[in-house]
């Protein structure tokens, strides 16, 4: 669901990444079909279930598909797939035209597609954290012996340093890229299960088929998961962890920036339309903002966990709604967080008693 007010351009990109809309997009999502059709109809081939030569006209027709809007046909079917196939056996001959989702179903084709997407989203992200750890990494060089003010329950507590506080933000970033690399294992199945999970088409070739399949789209196999939803939700919850740990910092910020704490300076903060004295801590606060977003979507996603029988349209169609909204806003989160810590130019309270041990 498009966000208009959002994507209108009055809020810039304060809440948005174009490269993870990318991701999303229908043109990309789009191809990463097409990639499972192609490969389903080499497994066909393989198999012996077709013969490659009535099979070549149907990979011309894949490869050659102009990525047209599906939109309408997803209105009328609730989902793009019927479209896509009609289109590509349209002009087919009977024989060809066998050798394009045969044994195949929708969910196959989405599920598959969406974890190509996931994965690939994974990888970006594991890449931007890892950006986040090394810039914390380098504050912590300059600043770590600093002294800071703890703080419990957002009172003074007892005298600590910068490095206190740098280490509890970069714990648990440091501790999602090792997540990701489980995440990633999940999001990496191949999801073929024909038209109601049994895994049964083409029979006696359905595991040759299937196994050809995932070699080519660098996936694994394993068992059917049509109804068992807990990749998807286990992903979302990765997000969620991610952007929660950067809303941490973003609170951090947000509190050491106010005045008469003062623990924190920062180039390039916002201004106020009424109050030329304030700096406010834009980045920090949107951080939150994402942050809180990212785990309210997460409640719903797991909702999509509820399959009735062996297919759901209701909770299916949940997770195209609240997926690529919480990867957009966890992207935006590191985004930010990419431009807010090189920005910090002093932190920590010289004032302050240092700690003797």
């Amino acid at each position: 669901m498009t966000n208009a007010f959002m994507t209108s351009g009055i809020f810039g990109g304060l809440f948005s990444d174009p490269a993870v809309e990318a991701e999303f997009s229908a043109s990309v999502f789009t191809q990463r079909m097409l990639a499972f059709e192609a490969a389903w109809t080499e497994a066909l081939v393989a198999s012996g279930v077709v013969e490659a030569e009535a099979a070549e006209p149907a990979l011309a027709a894949i490869q050659g598909f102009d990525a047209s809007d599906l939109g309408e046909g997803s209105t009328k079917d609730g989902l793009p797939v019927p479209t896509l196939v009609a289109a590509l056996k349209s002009g087919l001959s009977e024989q060809s035209a066998r050798a394009v989702h045969w044994g195949a179903t929708s969910q196959d084709v989405i599920d598959t597609a969406m974890m190509l997407t996931c994965i690939s989203v994974t990888e970006m992200f594991k890449t931007r954290i890892s950006n986040v750890l090394a810039l914390i990494d380098t504050l912590l060089a300059r600043s770590a012996d600093k002294p800071l003010m703890a703080r419990t329950r957002m009172q003074a507590a007892l005298p600590a340093t910068v490095g206190l506080r740098l280490e509890a933000w970069r714990r648990p970033l440091a501790a999602h890229i090792k997540r990701a690399d489980a995440i990633l294992a999940e999001l990496s199945e191949v999801q073929i299960g024909g038209p109601i999970g049994s895994r049964d088409l083409p029979q006696a070739h359905v595991k040759a088929c299937a196994q050809t399949v995932a070699d080519r789209l660098g996936l694994s196999l394993g068992d059917v998961w049509h109804t068992d939803r807990s990749r998807v939700v286990a992903f979302g919850n990765w997000m969620t962890l991610v952007a929660g740990t950067l809303g941490k910092i973003g609170q951090d910020v947000a509190l050491m920036a106010q005045q008469g704490v003062d623990e924190i300076a920062l180039s390039g903060s916002g201004g106020s339309s009424a109050m030329p004295h304030k700096q406010n801590p834009v980045a920090a606060e949107t951080m939150v903002t994402l942050a809180r977003y990212v785990a309210g979507q997460q409640g719903i996603l797991g909702q999509a966990m509820i399959h009735e029988q062996e297919r759901s349209g209701a909770a299916w169609a949940l997770e195209w709604l609240t997926l690529p909204a919480m990867a957009e806003a966890t992207g935006a989160a590191l985004l930010h967080a990419e431009r807010l810590i090189p920005s910090i130019e002093r932190i920590g309270t010289p004032d302050a008693p240092r700690s003797d041990g």
